[in-house]
This record gives structure tokens, C-alpha cells and sequence, in this order.
């Protein structure tokens, strides 16, 4: 089958386009180039990775509308936005691990409304990201579109500087052409972000201002189907996330204060600790205070000793000083007090 594949930039904008055919790509050309007045049979727009954050969350034995709604749930407890302004896909089950996306309403709105004005409507919307394979270990790599794009275990990111040195470490990183990618995520993508609202049902001229309008209330029709108990069945990952959401509300309070004698900054104390957390695997924060001794508090959740030191020397790493509480046995995992503060 013949596809057209439309690359979305960061702006976005269209920002290139090919065309493939019997398994291979036929055809490239820039966002100047006009789209060919003959479309082939099907239509595929590529997402910029930075739109949107990706999570792993263990959906794996719910139908399909039920991870969905299960996902806006846990989305709703972790998110600074409004989960009503917000967009939330699920992909295919992988064991019991299913990836979420989280984007705004708004980005995918102007993303149709651009690609509308060349006179296309994709029939899928797959996130840049995703189209890497999710590695046991380590990260992969790769140049889709305008940006480079990264995926480990538990995260896909656009590769950003200052920000992808801290999140990969001195992890592996295995580079990858993109045709590969793009073309075998053709026929079976991880993720289609044309769900929910934004599901494409039959060709035809939409209006997009009546699409943000339904993509607001969406938020008001989800959570009452589901039961209490599937909620509770929902293990997820998104412990990062959640110290993200405490941390908004800590810092205004926060305000000028300064961590331990020399003072960190609560910013970055939080920050460090944020990006620690998300690339140690496994390791959870269950709760965060910051108290009026100029200290960060840190409830730490670890499968066991080396990853809690790893994510103490991670921190230790950003220029903080890191006082562990020894850690106890909880539920065969470990759990411990980190206390940061400045050099």
C-alpha cells in the first residue's frame, strides 16, 4: 500500500514528507515542496517528540477503552494542567507494560488545522519517539524529522542539551537509521495519538474549531465508567511526574529559601532530584517535604541497596549533598529518607 508520511516540526508546521511504497521510501521532499495532487492510499504524520511526555504504565490487562480511561485517571493525579486541556493515549499492550502519551489538546488542534490547510487528514499520528524500539537497557537513538529523538526503558524524549547528558548518564546509547523505523511502524505502530476526540473516523473537511471545543470537554465525560477496583489494579511509573506536580506547589512557597548552609535553590535541589529519579529505574519517590531547616526531604522507594546509592551518587552528581536515613524492608522493596541540601 502506497503511504504518504508527513513530518511534523516542533513549530508545528509541516516540516517534510516522503512517500512509500513496496516497503521502501519512493519519494522525499522539504515542507516547499508541494504535496503530489494524486494522494496515495494512506496518510501517517510523524509527531515531534517534545510536544508531549511519554510514561509506561502497566495497563496490560485492560480492554483498550478501559487502559484509556485508567490512564486519564492516573494522568489527572500527576499533571500541573488541567487534565480536561489534556490529550492521553495509550498504545498496544506489551506484557503488562502499556506506553501512555500525554500532549495538549491544542498541539494536536493546530497540528490538523496545519496539515488541513495542504489539504490532508492524516489516518494516524504517531509520536516520533515511539517509533524507536524500547531498549532492556541503556537508550536508543535516532534523527527523525527536525529533531533527535531517545528512548530508554521507561522514557522517550527529544534530546534536549544539558537535559539528555543528565537523563542518559553513562548509559549505552545505540544509534539507528530512521527509514527502518518509520516504515515498520507503518503497519503496526506502538501508539496512534488519533484516539478519543482526535480518532479519525471518515474522510471528510473538519471543523477544527468545533474539534478544540470537544477536545476541552472530553475531560468531562471520562473517569465515572470506570470501577473503583480496576483503578486499583493500576500499577504505574509515573513517580517522577507526581514529584514534578508536588514540587509547583512547593516552590512558591519555598520562594527565596536556600537548601543546607550554602544553599542549593529549591529549583534545583527538585530538578536534580526529578532527573535522578527518572533515570534510575525502578526507584520511586513516595512522598517530599521541604522543611524550614533549608532541607529537601525525600521518601525514596528502591528495589534494593545499589539502586538507591545509585540514586544518591546521580544526585551527588548535580552538586548536592545527599544524608540517607539507613533503609528499611517494605512489601520486598526498600524505603529510606534522602535529605539533600547544598555543598
Amino acid at each position: 500500500m502506497s503511504t504518504l508520511i508527513l513530518f511534523i516540526a516542533p513549530d508545528d508546521r509541516l516540516a517534510g514528507w516522503w512517500i512509500a511504497d513496496d516497503g521502501g521510501v519512493t519519494s522525499r521532499a522539504n515542507a516547499e515542496t508541494p504535496l503530489p495532487p494524486d494522494l496515495p492510499d494512506r496518510i501517517v504524520a510523524i509527531a515531534p517528540a517534545e510536544a508531549m511526555t511519554i510514561h509506561v504504565a502497566e495497563l496490560g490487562s485492560l480492554a483498550t477503552a478501559q487502559a484509556r480511561t485508567a490512564a486519564r485517571l492516573l494522568a489527572a493525579e500527576t499533571s500541573v494542567a488541567p487534565i480536561e486541556t489534556q490529550h492521553v493515549a495509550v498504545g498496544r499492550p506489551d506484557g503488562v507494560d502499556r506506553t501512555v502519551a500525554i500532549i495538549g489538546n491544542g498541539r494536536i488542534a493546530a497540528w490538523l488545522e496545519s496539515l488541513q490547510a495542504h489539504g490532508v487528514d492524516p489516518d494516524a499520528i504517531l509520536p516520533a519517539a515511539l517509533l524507536l524500539p524500547r531498549p532492556d537497557s541503556g537508550f536508543a537513538r535516532t534523527r527523525i524529522g527536525a529533531e533527535t529523538v531517545l528512548r530508554g526503558r521507561s522514557a522517550a524524549f527529544a534530546e534536549e542539551a544539558g537535559l539528555t547528558e543528565l537523563l542518559v548518564g553513562d548509559a549505552a546509547v545505540e544509534d539507528f537509521d530512521a527509514e527502518p523505523l518509520v516504515l515498520a511502524a507503518l503497519d503496526a505502530p506502538e501508539l496512534d495519538l488519533r484516539q478519543g476526540a482526535f480518532a479519525r473516523r471518515r474522510r471528510f473537511q473538519l471543523d477544527w474549531s468545533l474539534a478544540r471545543r470537544l477536545a476541552l470537554l472530553a475531560g468531562a465525560i471520562v473517569a465515572v465508567t470506570l470501577l473503583t477496583g480496576i483503578v486499583q489494579t493500576v500499577r504505574y511509573g509515573f513517580a517522577a511526574d507526581r514529584l514534578d506536580a508536588e514540587a509547583q506547589t512547593l516552590a512558591p512557597a519555598a520562594g527565596p529559601a536556600r537548601l543546607g548552609p550554602h544553599g542549593a535553590g529549591f529549583s534545583a535541589a527538585a530538578g536534580a532530584l526529578v532527573a535522578a529519579v527518572q533515570a534510575v529505574p525502578n526507584v520511586e519517590l513516595a512522598s517530599l517535604t521541604y522543611d524550614s531547616d533549608g532541607l529537601l526531604r525525600a521518601t525514596v522507594l528502591a528495589p534494593g541497596a545499589a539502586e538507591a546509592e545509585a540514586l544518591r551518587n546521580r544526585i551527588r552528581a548535580s552538586g548536592l549533598t545527599v544524608e540517607a536515613t539507613p533503609f528499611t524492608g517494605e512489601n520486598g522493596r526498600i524505603r529510606g529518607e534522602f535529605r539533600i541540601g547544598g555543598r
